[in-house]
This record gives C-alpha cells, structure tokens and sequence, in this order.
C-alpha cells in the first residue's frame, strides 16, 4: 500500500512538473500564469487529500522507527551490562543473612558439596581495605578467593596487562581493576614500590601509634584486568590466604561462590541449597546479584516508551485531521452510498478502515525501517561511542519480537483512538 501511494503521488508530481516546465517554452507570461494556476488547482483538488494521508502514514512511520530503534538499543544496554557482570559474577554467590561473615566448617562444605549440581565452591573474604603505592593511597574493595576462582567467572579471561595468576614461583601477586592501577600509577611487578596494604585490627590494645592500630602487608601487582567501570574502579583480588592473614578472619568467610554443573540450571541447584542452608543464608543468581542496576534500566526503558509513545500519539493527529478532511471532502460520495443502501454505521466503519490502513502501512514502514536501522548497526556497528576502550566501541543493538508486538499494539491502539471522532463526524454528514 505504502508503495503504490509512494509512486502514484511521485508521478503525479513529474507530470506536473512537466507540463509546467513545457509550458515556460512558450514565452507567453500570461498563458504560464493560467495554465499553471489551473495545473495546480487540479494538483491540489486531486492530491490534497492523498497528500495528507500520506504525510499522517509517514508520520505514524517514523515515530515507529524511533520506537523500534530506542527500544532495541536499551536491550543492547541491558545485554552489555549482563555481559560486562557475568565477567566477575559467579553463577551463585552465597553470603550471610544477618552479618557480614560466618563460619565455614566442614560441616557446612560437606553439605554444600553434596548437592546434585554443585561443581566447584570458592571460598571468598572481602572487605575494604587502604592501600599505599608510592606515596598515593586509595580505599579499595580488597576481595580474596581460594585457587579455583578461575572456574567461577570469567575474571582471567579479562586481563589486559601481566598475568591472571595469584601465584608464581612463589610470589604472591594481586590483581587490581583497571581504574586502581591507572589512579596510583601502578607498574607491574615493583619490587622497589611493592602495594601496601592496611587493615585496622580487629582485637587488641588501644595505641596511640596510628600504626600499631593496623595490620600491614605488601605485595606486588601482578596484572590488571578490564571488566566492569563500576567493579574496576574499586576492587583487587588476592588470595585467599593473603585476605586471611591481613583480615585476621580465621575460619570465617564472607561468601561463598558456587560454580554449577553444565546438566544443571543455576536456579535448580539454588532451590536445592536452600532447602539445605535455610533461612541462615541468601543465595542469588546472577541476574539476582545486578537485579538494581537492571531494574533502573528497566524503568528508564518504560519511561522512554511511554515518551515516544506520547510523541507518536502527536504524530496521529495528523491521521485525525486527514479522516477529517476526507469526511468533509467525501460528503457527496457518502450521501450516494447512503441512496444504495448503506447505514451510517457502514459509513463510520469505512473511515475507521481507513485510519487502520493508514496506522498498518505507517508501523510496516516503520517497523521495516528500524529494524534495517538497528541490523547495521549491530552488522557494521558505523555508530560508534568515541570511547574506543575494547568493551564499548560502539552503541549496542537487539531487536526482539515481543517489542515489535508492542509497538504494533501501540501504533493500532492509538491511530484507532485518532480515528474514532472522524469516523463519528462522517456519520453525522451521511445522516445529513
């Protein structure tokens, strides 16, 4: 439809044109004048109408695309940011419901180990901790993991600079965030500068040497690695019998990461744990563990919706002033389909026809032209952020059928509405 009105109305306007242009050979001023008043009076007599339609079909098009394309590019946002997380989450983190720390017996690993589904569990002390490097200090989140934390996240895959490993020839070695090394002016493997980290001791006598209050340690940065702004910005990771002999913790654990078997879904092997550890203990899923910065995406995506929806319910109006003046312009037509017959409510149901087809031509239109918008864009990604760090080079896209259904729900809903009083109106003018 939208292509046959496309190329009707082009040839309209080149014939037009034509004669128009044909007859400035005459040379004859006052022949231009008449016969160009009586070519654009019949332009306009003819095409008036369609021209509206056309311009209503296009509006209700584009406010599509810029539908299909916002919502795509939020779920592009929400797919990154999982990624970005799945790089240092564990499928299932286990902490304490009241505290931050428990004991960890065999007991309790036992138990844990037991269940149908578990592969691996990595034991895990963290907590914020001051480190000094060459006369620079920051407050970090020191996290410290037993040997096979390499299983649970993808954390080693993320290292940019030096080595992914904890231990080599035994030296003890830290890992620290991208947005740690870069704010101390960390270099790799700096005997002379080695990381000093302080922890205030957790029993003892009161002193008044500041710095026989702290625990102190050093160890050299080993690697660095890039996987989330938010998670580099702040953490280091060490092992866990470094965290252990700084932190004074003993036995006591502040989580616990569960790595799942490949026959196993992480929310089966969840429920079984529960039943197990009770009410003494939370345990979330990945996608629990960044549920609040999803469920701000999320909102910001429904508001976002609802502000392009308003913008698209502007864009109808102009479906409500063509129905309109086809109603007016279609009097004579009406009051001849009303001597064959035809009921006012027959009448009405053309016009209400009408506007679904101008809704349906502009959501194909624009359907079509987002999601060719959004394809190239995830195909050769010519959008690009200008930040040019390896995670986000340029805007992420995908598109999902249940946002194309939505979007076909809204652009019906709201030309339908648009289309109700003009239809109304033609009643009233049949009735006449």
């Amino acid at each position: 439809m939208l292509i046959v009105l496309v190329v009707q109305m082009s040839f309209g306007l080149i014939i037009f044109l034509g004669k128009a242009i044909g007859v400035l050979f005459t040379f004859s001023p006052k022949r231009i004048r008449k016969t160009y008043k009586g070519l654009a009076e019949r332009f306009i007599k003819q095409n008036f109408i369609q021209t509206l339609s056309n311009i209503a079909m296009i509006g209700v098009g584009f406010g599509t695309a810029a539908l299909v394309i916002v919502l795509s590019l939020f779920n592009g946002m929400e797919q990154t940011l999982t990624g970005m997380f799945n790089r240092h989450n564990p499928e299932l983190k286990i902490i304490p419901a009241e505290g931050k720390s428990f004991p960890y017996t065999w007991s309790l690993r036992n138990e844990i180990e037991n269940v149908e589904g578990v592969k691996a569990i990595t034991e895990v002390i963290e907590d914020k901790v001051l480190i000094l490097y060459n006369n620079k200090q920051k407050v970090v989140t020191m996290k410290g993991v037993s040997e096979n934390f390499a299983l649970q996240t993808q954390i080693d895959t993320t290292v940019v600079l030096g080595t992914n490993k904890l231990f080599s020839n035994d030296t003890r070695y830290v890992l620290v965030g991208s947005g740690v090394y870069q704010e101390l002016g960390l270099r790799l493997r700096d005997s002379m500068y080695p990381l000093q980290f302080w922890y205030p001791k957790r029993k003892g006598k009161a002193s008044l040497d500041p710095g026989k209050a702290f625990n102190k340690k050093i160890i050299q940065a080993g690697g660095v690695f890039v996987a989330e702004p938010q998670f580099d910005q702040a953490t280091v990771i060490v092992s866990l019998q470094f965290a252990n002999s700084l932190l004074k913790y003993g036995n006591l654990r502040t989580g616990l990461e569960i790595k799942t078997t490949d026959d196993h879904t992480a929310q089966s092997v969840k429920s079984k744990l529960q039943k197990i550890l009770g009410d003494d203990f939370i345990i979330k899923t990945r996608p629990e563990q960044q549920a609040q910065v999803l469920r701000a995406l999320k909102i910001e995506k429904f508001f976002t919706y609802g502000t392009f929806a308003l913008i698209l319910g502007i864009a109808s109006f102009n479906v409500f002033f063509a129905l309109a003046m086809l109603s007016i312009e279609k009097s004579h037509d009406m009051s001849i389909l009303k001597s064959m017959g035809a009921t006012n409510k027959m009448i009405g149901k053309i016009f209400l026809f009408e506007g679904g087809l101008v809704a349906l031509s502009g959501a194909i239109f624009g359907l079509l032209s987002g999601y060719i918008f959004c394809f190239s864009q995830e195909k050769f990604k010519w959008i690009s952020t200008g930040a040019n760090n390896g995670i986000l080079d340029a805007y992420p896209v995908e598109t999902r059928w249940i946002d194309f259904l939505i979007i076909c729900l809204t652009v019906t809903t709201i030309t339908v509405f648009a289309s109700i009083i003009p239809a109304k109106n033609a009643m009233k003018n049949a009735g006449r």
